[in-house]
């Protein structure tokens, strides 16, 4: 099997720490990010993939050099289009890579897992369902009347068993009812939650893909090896989910419904839930809580922060550098609303964080004034910055731990934690991590302007020097 992760999100519901430019996936709210979580999931299960947008191409270029995976396994969309468009992307490039004939399983890179054994004898009995010609679902044993879940409903048609595990025949696919029909869809052992995983034949879904949508396929099927041409006829899509385009028309699909401690951690409340229900997960939060007469109440830190809680319950606190949401308990959906006004109003913490990833590692900004600005710099074991120069400021970088290599105008000169040099308007520098351990500094400009798009580049590992 190939199994490949779809990596996409806009990162407004749990706002503020998952943005649209640091997503959730790549948050570590629990033992790591989703998306690396992730990856450990899969990884037993074959050569995993990762589809992703352009826009999310250094954190993910990270994540795929820690957890070890082949570049060549990451697909890029020019941008996002919904799941449709992305499998049939998915498809068509594995197809002209020559795997027409590969299962392949599709899998969110933000959902928790907490009983990973579950999930592969489920994935291993979606795979010989599939096998038998069946575009095969993970369904989720409901534990509660969500209203804001999809479901799918299955016959009592048994495919395929193994212990415990069956494969049913799906009989329909359910808009996220209301809480009266979410009830009678919890009681009746035969609706599960959709989690959006599927698995099939790739073949067979190119089939799909031509019977149910082929203005989509027309379009996709344009896309060179290369993805040179990709922008336009991309562009050119419609934005329309799998479960819309092909799996509401689809007669031969069948679901194998499991428990195993699933959820999409979709909201903050959903955050609190499941801290208060499943003790094995340490949260990542910072935050050292005082109450005085409060009680059920939630509070996420970025950094170390003191929070003292007086007189109130059922809140929802969630502190970051730059930001601070509460919210009551309950309330966390309209978080979005929250967001979309943030948008309108030009507010740049509604999709940005002080701290940018790249991939040889990544920067937090300290300040930012007229007069200079300071960023503290982590680079990874064995990556490096670009060799580049600047026009309109110098810089003066304190290293901090870890082992430093400073390149200055062609000279190679190693710094110690302590130790600090100066880097001149106009000179060629580049900061190296020879070490094992990651290199961390702080990094003071001065000058007349201080964009990251005052970089000249001329050698670069990642491909960013234009037109070289």
């Amino acid at each position: 099997m190939i199994p490949v992760i779809l990596s996409g999100g806009s990162g407004t519901r749990l706002w503020p720490v998952s943005r649209a430019a640091y997503p959730k996936q790549f948050c570590e709210f629990f033992d790591g990010s989703f998306l690396g979580n992730t990856i450990r999931r899969l990884k037993p299960l074959g050569d995993v993939y990762i589809l992703t947008t352009a826009s999310m191409s250094a954190l993910t270029h990270r994540a795929v050099k820690q957890e070890g995976l082949n570049p060549d396994n990451v697909i890029f969309e020019p941008m996002g289009k919904n799941t449709a468009p992305a499998v049939a992307l998915l498809c068509h490039i594995l197809n002209l890579r020559g795997k027409a004939g590969e299962m392949v399983g599709v899998f969110p890179s933000d959902h928790l897992i907490a009983d990973e054994e579950m999930f592969q004898r489920a994935v291993k009995l979606a795979e010989q369902t599939a096998a038998q010609g069946f575009v095969t679902t993970l369904g989720v044993l409901p534990h509660y009347p969500a209203t804001g879940y999809g479901y799918i409903e299955v016959s009592r048609e048994a495919l395929n068993k193994e212990k415990e595990l069956e494969a049913f025949k799906v009989k329909g696919f359910r808009e996220k009812p209301n809480a009266e029909t979410a009830q009678e869809y919890t009681g009746s052992g035969r609706h599960f939650w959709n989690a959006g995983m599927f698995v099939f034949k790739v073949s067979e879904m190119i089939a799909h893909f031509q019977k149910f949508q082929p203005q989509l396929w027309e379009k996709i099927s344009k896309i060179d090896a290369d993805m040179k041409n990709a922008g336009l006829n991309y562009a050119m899509v419609e934005g329309i989910s799998l479960d819309y385009a092909i799996m509401e028309k689809l007669a031969a699909q069948a679901c194998v419904p499991c428990d195993m401690g699933w959820s999409d951690v979709g909201s903050w409340d959903e955050m609190a839930r499941l801290l208060d229900e499943n003790t094995p997960l340490h949260s990542r939060s910072r935050a050292s809580v005082f109450n005085q007469n409060s009680e059920n109440n939630y509070v996420f830190a970025v950094h170390n922060k003191v929070v003292g809680l007086v007189d109130v319950t059922d809140l929802l606190i969630v502190d970051t550098p730059d930001a601070l949401l509460v919210a009551r308990k309950g309330s966390s959906q309209k978080v979005k609303e929250l967001v979309d006004a943030m948008k309108e109003a030009n507010q740049p913490e509604a999709t940005i964080h002080p701290f940018e990833t790249r991939p040889w590692g990544g920067f937090e900004i300290l300040a930012d004034e007229k007069s200079h600005k300071t960023k503290r710099v982590t680079i990874d074991a064995g990556a490096q910055l670009s060799y580049q120069s600047h026009t309109r400021r110098s810089e003066h970088w304190v290293i901090i731990s870890g082992t430093a290599e400073v390149i200055l105008n062609e000279k190679t000169i190693p710094l110690v934690p302590g130790e600090s040099i100066h880097i001149p308007v106009g000179a060629k520098h580049r900061m190296r991590n020879p070490g094992k351990e990651p290199l961390v500094f702080v990094e003071v400009q001065t000058g007349t302007y201080f964009g990251e798009d005052d970089i000249k580049r001329y050698e670069d590992d990642y491909n960013r020097i234009p037109n070289a």
